[in-house]
């Protein structure tokens, strides 16, 4: 139910940057957000999205942009980047993150150079200013794509025929039409016959290279490049990275958490309403979403001779709700996983004295009752063969120290609730 006209969600009136439709707007009314802090061109806009049939609200700062949003959910978001309060591109990372507001295209307006990154932060376009009555135009023929009630279209690239349908029953939904090719050329040929709204690509292809496929995507100017989701269980190089990330909205490592991040990336580029998936997806997208609900209450055990490192991660992973018992190497561990039958997840150091991680991880994997116990080898090591030694060893997953707190939370978070 929306508030009172003029309320924020803390009952605090929203201020007024210019005078707006916000009284007129119901639940089924069609609005669009525009935050822009000039005056004069944010009224431009809100002369043209009326004559469009959309009704307006008007912010000039980040902070009422986001209240406004969350109150009135409008259909969708003009947003400048040169806001007095916060940067723009935070702003939409801010909106993309937020449940209730990711679905809602959000189309760029600045004077700014960056604008290539806003399509990764899940944008649906930009322009850069000075822009024209023909351009702007363009920019409501682009929201009404997008509002149209009509099923969203995901060509999904895989040669893994197991692997491949697995996704497809994975990401299928009410209103979603998946369509399935397993090399490049039949991809290639279905995106010159027909119009996607995404694209996930396998790069290890049997006839041609992700590069060579994205290469020709990028090179075909009939239609616009749909977003791209590489999907990929090789190992990249930073270079890899750059080249890739030249034609690519995102790039998703196949792992442990791969299948639930691509979920999460393709309803971001489809612009799907989390109320309107199925329930096991709604249940993913709130785990990922919402580290509170996905962390507090759960018991990990982290083994690691380093003080100064569990320390760290400790206080990172209790600020989080998560309850900490510590190791100082694999015996202590051993012990440890024997005095707490509740113990739901383990991080384990590799080189510690006593008893290194290797051996410890070895010994749990032994005992039937910790078959299926998650266990993330820390490894201050990059080579590949100690990283297979890990995995062969009983790791479900591993991670190079130092330790990336977001990329943990995430694994932590998939881990858990597996």
């Amino acid at each position: 139910m929306l508030p009172p006209p003029g309320a924020s969600l803390s009952n605090n009136p929203i201020p007024i940057f210019v005078s707006d439709d916000r009284e007129s707007i119901g639940a089924c009314s069609q609005s669009v957000l525009i935050v822009e802090d000039d005056r004069d061109f944010a009224c431009v806009l809100k002369g043209i999205a009326q004559h469009k049939d959309y009704l307006c609200l008007v912010a000039g700062d980040g902070k009422s942009a986001l209240q406004l949003a969350q109150a009135y959910s409008p259909s969708a978001i003009l947003l400048d980047l040169g806001l007095p309060d916060i940067d723009g591109l935070k702003l939409l990372e801010l909106f993309k993150q937020d449940l209730n507001t990711r679905h809602i295209p959000v189309h760029v307006i600045t004077g700014r150079e960056d604008l290539g990154q806003t399509l990764s932060h899940g944008a649906v376009g930009f322009l850069k200013k000075p822009t024209g009555a023909e351009e702007l135009n363009q920019v409501f023929a682009t929201f009404d794509r997008y509002l149209a009630d009509t099923p969203k279209r995901l060509l999904l690239i895989e040669d893994n025929d197991d692997y491949r349908h697995s996704l497809q029953e994975l990401l299928q939904t009410q209103g979603l039409t998946i369509t399935e090719a397993a090399t490049g050329e039949a991809g290639l040929q279905l995106l010159r016959e027909q119009a996607f709204d995404c694209v996930i690509l396998d790069i290890g292809l049997p006839d041609m290279s992700g590069e060579q496929m994205l290469k020709h995507l990028s090179e075909n100017k009939d239609r616009p490049l749909p977003p791209i989701i590489v999907n990929t269980g090789k190992e990249l190089t930073e270079d890899e990275y750059r080249e890739l990330n030249r034609y690519t909205n995102d790039i998703i490592i196949k792992g442990t958490d791969s299948t639930e991040r691509l979920l999460d990336e393709v309803t971001l580029f489809l612009h799907q309403a989390e109320s309107s998936l199925p329930a096991s997806q709604r249940k993913t997208l709130k785990m990922l979403h919402d580290d509170d609900s996905a962390l507090n209450g759960h018991k990990v055990l982290m083994v690691d001779d380093d003080l100064r490192n569990t320390f760290a991660l400790s206080n990172l992973l209790e600020t989080r709700g998560l309850e900490v018992l510590v190791a100082e190497n694999g015996q202590q561990a051993l012990d440890m996983l024997a005095q707490h039958a509740d113990i739901e997840l383990v991080l384990m150091d590799i080189m510690m004295p006593v008893m290194d991680g290797f051996e410890a991880m070895e010994k749990i994997r032994a005992q039937d009752k910790f078959k299926n116990l998650p266990i993330i080898a820390l490894t201050a090591k990059a080579m590949s063969e100690d990283k297979s030694k890990c995995l062969a060893a009983g790791a479900n997953d591993y991670m190079n120290k130092p330790v990336d707190s977001d990329k943990l939370l995430a694994l932590l978070k998939v881990n858990l609730h597996q």
